[in-house]
């Protein structure tokens, strides 16, 4: 009896790891897929480098930078141990801290980008040039790196964090820091406040134009079927308004499901973490702490899913791409099989050249 416990237990363990490895794979997968194909998307189709996009292509970047600290933390959580030693452990927690601030602060971002392009239409492209685009996301990646890596920075903490180093070490060193509630206050509380502030108003101007789309759409269906030139050429304006205020509509209802997905997988890993430096890192278990992690890990492939579904020119564009790729490998095959062909023809005529 007892040696059937034991021939199970490892057969429950094994079915473990190969669960977890399965879900680190997709996830580490799907991140440089969807990433790189925004990144290629916005450097090659000209009609996607708009401002909002070099936003997306900055944080894209920020999360292909992050698979490195996701493949560290699967090879850790697997084993079961940090086996890649103390200076690695620090670096690697430090660079998840730095790359989540910088996913935060893009994402703030974007959101005063929707802001401004809801509130103030007709001034958005005045007031939201390249050059200023371009100097923010360089103050967010300066900021980003700077400030939560000084000396004053809990580094034994953050490296319990992310699985590397043990809870009784960071218990012994230091017992409370008062920069994380800094750090946390800075690139967590003030960008959500932000964060939410710009999606309510959005939301509400975003519903005022569903009203105003719907009182259009109501007056075109009661205008009669034989109307004059003049009254078509009136409502054709209404007709560009319609299409207009659509669009504006579905790409607010986009933004905010990005944004959504953001918050609902990075709130519980920061919730956690303040909780877990406040109350002492052995009141909460190293698995929730795990969980929250992964699930940190898996907001980097949701943007390029999110963009692919709902926003057309980047669908059509991950389209051309994928189309392109296999249409290379076709012509590649094409060209072997052609090549093969050629040389076995050649062989023949030689050998029949001998023969004679």
């Amino acid at each position: 009896m007892a040696d059937g416990e034991q021939t199970s237990e490892p057969s429950v363990e094994t079915i473990e790891v190969a669960v977890q490895m399965t879900v680190f794979v997709l996830i580490i997968l799907a991140t440089i897929v969807g990433n790189s194909l925004i990144c290629i998307s916005v450097t090659k189709f000209r009609h996607l480098r708009t401002n909002t996009n070099f936003i997306l292509l900055s944080l894209a970047l920020t999360d292909l930078t992050m698979v490195v600290v996701m493949i560290l933390s699967a090879v850790t959580t697997v084993t079961g141990e940090w086996i890649f030693g103390a200076w690695c452990c620090q670096a690697v927690a430090a660079a998840g801290l730095t790359l989540s601030f910088i996913s935060i602060l893009h994402m703030s971002c974007l959101s005063i980008d929707r802001y401004i392009a809801i509130q103030k239409p007709f001034s958005y492209e005045s007031i939201v040039t390249r050059r200023r685009v371009v100097t923010v996301l360089v103050l967010i990646w300066a900021s980003g790196v700077v400030v939560p890596n000084i000396p004053l920075a809990d580094f034994e903490f953050r490296a319990v964090t992310y699985g590397c180093s043990s809870v009784e070490l960071e218990n012994t060193r230091r017992s409370f820091s008062p920069y994380i509630i800094f750090l946390v206050g800075l690139f967590v509380v003030i960008p959500f406040a932000i964060i939410c502030f710009s999606n309510a108003v959005v939301f509400k101007t975003a519903f005022n134009h569903a009203r105003q789309l719907s009182r259009v759409e109501k007056r075109l269906e009661q205008s009669s079927g034989d109307i004059c030139e003049r009254e078509a050429q009136q409502l054709a304006k209404p007709r560009v308004e319609n299409h207009s205020l659509k669009r504006e509509i579905k790409s607010a209802h986009t933004f905010a499901l990005v944004v959504g997905l953001f918050l609902l997988c990075y709130i519980p890993f920061y919730s956690v973490g303040t909780y877990r430096k406040l109350a002492r890192s052995a009141n909460v278990h190293s698995s929730d702490v795990r969980i929250t992690m992964w699930v940190a890990f898996a907001n980097s492939f949701i943007n390029p899913i999110v963009y692919g579904l709902r926003y057309s020119p980047f669908r059509k564009a991950f389209k051309l791409l994928c189309l392109a790729r296999c249409s290379e490998r076709r012509h590649s095959h094409n060209c072997k099989r052609i090549s093969s062909w050629r040389r076995e023809r050649d062989g023949t005529r030689l050998s029949s050249t001998s023969a004679l």
